[in-house]
């Protein structure tokens, strides 16, 4: 402040770059805000005149508490950058939200995927996401399509046998199949949790982590998933968290996380709005649904990442147990030793699945079969050895 000539008082405030001055009139200051008169004033120290109170110097413990409480009292500035929202395309495991998709007529299925959620990661908040019963449901055809040409999957299905030592090339051909109504009701089920993902994230970049019901979280779960999100580049749209591997990674984001060209299953991954959007406008889907995200990734046309190695599995073997029959099941090669479980389709307590609890050449130990199979629980597919 600097006297700016009789009855002027010119004050300057220099901040963010910016120098403020203010002229303003002493006579013109409002009773309320006009200082002291010298009467009325002491300098803290002084020796007080005849009416006064000697005003004494605070303490240090005083000037520590003043000091803290204007410390307390931040700039709308500072207001403003406290309050500035963390981060909710990265969001941690307790505020990741969850969806499991599971059909209503199978409880089991549904129960033992909380169970195993709740063992590998009590923090993570999940919900039950009704599957689309393909049986019973109709689906249209500008969603999901009746049938699918297996060119493009079988140009991956002998990049991974190659990759595997396998000598059943001859056994891919290509061929047009009926989709399954299983296939259909798991392609319309991922359609609607893409839906889901866009209306809980509103205007922000809120991801989804959709799960089937037979994901079985690893014991490594929680801390894998978190390296890997803290390496996880700003273009992502999709992070597979279970799969398998086809084809070789494009590149190498970190020890944790590698970008994805073609990997199979949709038993867990999460999306961002970015990829629903993506996959939302290039409906219908004309192929079992994970051959066609794998597909799109291929051709970049979304941007998918895997979790390495994977931190979730199958509980069951491929179709093992499972209430979607796979349309090219029997066109796998024989080193992919695949097993069939149509007559599980309709549940546990259907006449037929009970009829074959009952044979003896299957031994069904915690859902799963005592053969490994192509997708088994203890698949080292993907990411711990021959497949980095």
């Amino acid at each position: 402040s600097r006297k700016a000539g009789k009855g002027r008082l010119v004050c300057s405030c220099v901040g963010f770059g910016v120098r403020l001055q203010v002229t303003m009139s002493t006579s013109a200051v409002s009773p309320q805000v006009a200082p002291r008169s010298l009467t009325e004033r002491t300098a803290v120290g002084a020796e007080p005149t005849r009416g006064q109170k000697r005003v004494e110097p605070a303490s240090k413990v005083e000037q520590g508490k003043i000091t803290k409480r204007r410390a307390s009292v931040a700039s709308p500035v500072r207001q403003r950058v406290l309050s500035l929202p963390a981060d909710e395309s990265r969001p941690a495991i307790r505020d990741l939200q969850t969806v499991v998709i599971s059909l209503e007529r199978r409880p089991d299925r549904m129960e033992g995927c909380a169970e195993r959620l709740k063992l590998r990661c009590p923090e993570l908040p999940f919900k039950p996401f009704v599957a689309t019963d393909g049986r019973q449901t109709i689906i249209p055809t500008e969603e999901v399509s009746r049938s699918w040409n297996t060119a493009r999957n079988v140009i991956y299905q002998k990049q991974r046998a190659i990759r595997k030592g396998w000598d059943d090339l001859d056994t891919y051909q290509v061929r047009t199949l009926e989709l399954s109504p299983g296939e259909r009701g798991c392609s319309s089920s991922h359609i609607r949790a893409w839906r889901h993902c866009l209306e809980q994230a509103g205007d922000t970049n809120r991801p989804l982590l959709v799960l089937e019901d037979d994901a079985a979280p690893t014991p490594e779960f929680c801390e894998r998933l978190e390296r890997a999100m803290a390496a996880l580049p700003s273009d992502a749209q999709l992070l597979y968290l279970g799969y398998s591997q086809a084809a070789d990674w494009r590149r190498e984001v970190s020890p944790d996380l590698v970008e994805s060209v073609y990997v199979w299953t949709t038993v867990a991954y999460m999306i961002w709005p970015s990829g629903a959007r993506a996959l939302l406008s290039r409906l219908p889907i004309n192929e079992p649904v994970d051959n066609w995200m794998a597909a799109l990734a291929a051709e970049h046309d979304i941007k998918a990442y895997c979790v390495r190695p994977k931190v979730v599995l199958q509980a069951d073997a491929w179709n093992v147990n499972s209430d979607v029959a796979h349309s090219d099941e029997h066109y796998w090669g024989p080193n992919s030793d695949i097993q069939h479980s149509d007559e599980l389709y309709w549940g546990p307590d259907h006449p037929e699945a009970k009829a074959a609890q009952n044979d003896t050449s299957l031994s069904m130990a915690g859902g799963s079969l005592t053969k490994a199979s192509f997708w088994d629980i203890d698949s080292d597919d993907s990411e711990d050895s021959a497949d980095l």
